[in-house]
């Protein structure tokens, strides 16, 4: 973790990739489609896993286009209307099939850190806690922090030192005035704007910061207001 710059080694991503995906699979099967998904307002259960079978087509035909207006998620699910689970899985198993050379790109770094987040995202939904400390946690961080280290630095912004499970990096440039201490699984809901800001807030922060290295880890957006997700 302390690595973000790609020379540590890294874990196999199509390994993390299915591994997530099969616990997915598990989650889903006999779960009511229709149940809200929490942390993507406005999905559901069955909307979510066309979102993943979609997506990853999409990926794999490199189709980033979109309309003005338009959202890459919402396309995905949109297109898939009417597309139950089973299908939704079908179509993404065979999307997976043709995904080993991408998943084992710097591409799967991305893949990797969907999948873990949006696995977590069922899970919410579902009340099914867990894999909060599987390696895809860690590995669904590094594409991420990469990106807070590019823009840190770019716009000099002030750097700031984050202790993961007890490993410390640095992002940015220059002496860290701000220091937090989290668990990657944390990390990884807060990066991802499944946190409020006042739940960011009351992470375990320490130094000058303030309000502006909280915003700099809103890679996805800003937090969500009002009413916390369930942990």
């Amino acid at each position: 973790m302390s690595d973000i710059n790609g020379d540590g080694a890294v874990t196999d991503g199509a390994e993390l990739y299915d591994a997530s995906r099969a616990r997915i699979i598990e989650l889903v099967r006999d779960a009511d489609p229709a149940t809200p998904v929490q942390a993507c307002p406005g999905w559901t259960v069955g909307a979510m896993v066309a979102h993943l079978a979609g997506g990853l087509g999409d990926f794999l035909a490199r189709r980033f286009d979109l309309a003005e207006g338009d959202n890459f998620g919402e396309r995905t699910v949109r297109e898939r209307r009417d597309q139950s689970v089973a299908d939704s899985l079908a179509e993404w198993e065979k999307h997976r099939a043709m995904a080993e050379e991408m998943l084992a790109s710097p591409m799967g770094e991305v893949l990797v850190a969907e999948v873990i987040s949006h696995e977590q995202d069922f899970r919410t939904a579902l009340d099914r806690p867990g894999a909060r400390e599987d390696p895809a946690v860690r590995a669904g961080l590094r594409r991420p922090l990469q990106e807070i280290d590019k823009r840190l630095r770019e716009s000099g912004g002030p750097a700031i030192r984050v202790v993961v499970d007890g490993e410390p990096l640095v992002l940015g440039a220059g002496e860290p005035t701000t220091t937090l201490t989290v668990s990657a699984y944390e990390l990884l809901r807060t990066i991802g704007g499944r946190r409020t800001r006042e739940q960011v807030r009351a992470l375990a922060w320490a130094g000058d910061g303030g309000e502006a290295a909280m915003d700099a880890l809103a890679v996805f957006g800003s937090f969500r207001q009002g009413t916390p997700l369930p942990e």
